[in-house]
């Protein structure tokens, strides 16, 4: 679907289609923006869900119609130009167009870009071999459901990140032959704690994941009937299908050849999410944005903030001014169980375990300071950490609410 956008150069421009670029978009026009609108993405379908991409959807218990953010209609109603497989080139700070891999350039009032990120390609040999399923779009989502579907042959499944551990899950759960190879000695440990790891670590052998942990990939060959991974050590697994959830990177070569002041991975921005660049504002993975109850600056990569993002460039864009505050958080599904996660993302000194293994909560500290929270199947806590750690509270206070 493509509609063409009005040749002026008094409109907002949103470029990226996903939940920061969505949620942008219908702001503005929930705040009363009455300007044209024009939404660019280089991805061939209209807005659509990703999480499920290895969960629900993977597992076949959620269809195509399922995964669309927008209702049938959606962009004619509001009045927004959507333009799909295109890419902008370049941005001209000084005409205020950007330039489009099709078409005439476009001139813009407001800007805001929330590009997303791409997927790490494996730095081994082999890395870049074509038949390997990369996650993060729903062409990889359908080969990723097609194989659920088939279950058949033996699926390696590389990293074991939250992408990783719920694609490896789902498959298992699928019926697939699943193996997931990880460099962790215990999947999460180093970011969650050793005993949120063994839990997550169970979990996956519930859903008779075969583990091979504490040795990196080394390579990947291509065979004539699969593919052989050899694992450091010297160690190789011969596989059908190869799945690799090796995390990703923000895509920053838009707003890095536009000249916008870049930090810690990310375009750097204020709490409304105006970058350094009038005019220019970005929402989502790319973003480096103040988080007022943090005090400082941040850049998270979850659904839920991405939209919160959005929504705040949207509005200022609108004319009406709100500032990220909220603790960045998300959730992950991994086999049967899922977790709700909240941190300012600084790592930690120490935790807490609470509960049991049906339902349970780790808190996290860094010095005197409460710095995330992690519940399964706990929601009081989980709302509870996300109050205390929008206050700052010190960790006492949370042990004592414990208590």
């Amino acid at each position: 679907m493509r509609f063409e956008p009005p040749m002026t150069s008094g409109h907002l421009v949103v470029v990226g289609s996903g939940p920061a670029g969505l949620a942008a978009v219908r702001a503005y026009r929930d705040e009363g923006g009455e300007r044209p609108v024009t939404m660019i993405t280089a991805d061939e379908y209209p807005p659509y869900a990703r999480p499920p991409l290895t969960k629900d959807y993977l597992r076949g218990k959620s269809t195509v119609d399922d995964l669309w953010l927008t209702e049938p209609g959606w962009f004619e109603m509001n009045d927004v130009a959507l333009l799909l497989q295109t890419v902008v080139t370049d941005v001209d700070l000084t005409t205020r167009r950007v330039r489009l891999s099709e078409g005439p350039d476009l001139g813009y009032a407001d800007l805001v870009l929330a590009t997303g990120s791409n997927p790490m390609h494996l730095p081994v040999p082999g890395g870049d071999e074509p038949g390997l399923v990369y996650i993060r779009d729903r062409r990889s989502g359908d080969r990723l459901r097609d194989l659920a579907a088939r279950s058949s042959g033996r699926v390696a499944v590389i990293g074991s990140g939250f992408i990783g551990c719920e694609a490896a899950a789902s498959l298992a759960v699928c019926g697939v032959d699943v193996v997931l190879i990880t460099d962790e000695q215990v999947p999460h440990a180093s970011r969650l704690g050793d005993e949120a790891g063994r839990q997550v670590r169970n979990w996956l052998t519930e859903a008779t994941v075969e583990l091979r942990v504490g040795a990196p990939l080394a390579q990947i060959r291509s065979m004539r009937s699969g593919w052989r991974l050899g694992i450091e050590g010297g160690e190789t697994v011969d596989v059908d299908h190869v799945v690799c959830g090796s995390g990703a990177r923000p895509n920053l070569d838009l707003a890095e050849s536009a000249g916008l002041r870049i930090e810690s991975g990310g375009v750097l921005a204020d709490a409304a999410m105006l970058s350094s660049e009038p005019g220019i504002r970005v929402a989502g993975d790319i973003a480096c944005a103040r988080n007022n109850a943090a005090g400082r600056h941040l850049r998270v990569e979850h659904w839920g903030d991405a939209e919160s993002q959005g929504r705040i460039a949207g509005s200022a864009v609108a004319g009406r001014r709100s500032e990220w505050d909220e603790p960045p958080g998300f959730w992950s599904t991994i086999g049967e169980h899922t977790i709700k996660y909240s941190a300012w993302g600084d790592g930690f000194d120490g935790w807490q375990f609470v509960g049991h293994p049906e339902s349970w909560s780790v808190w996290y500290r860094s010095g005197q300071e409460l710095c995330g929270v992690l519940t399964h199947e706990d929601d009081d806590a989980y709302a509870r950490g996300q109050d205390l750690l929008a206050r700052r509270a010190p960790f006492a206070e949370a042990v004592h609410a414990l208590a």
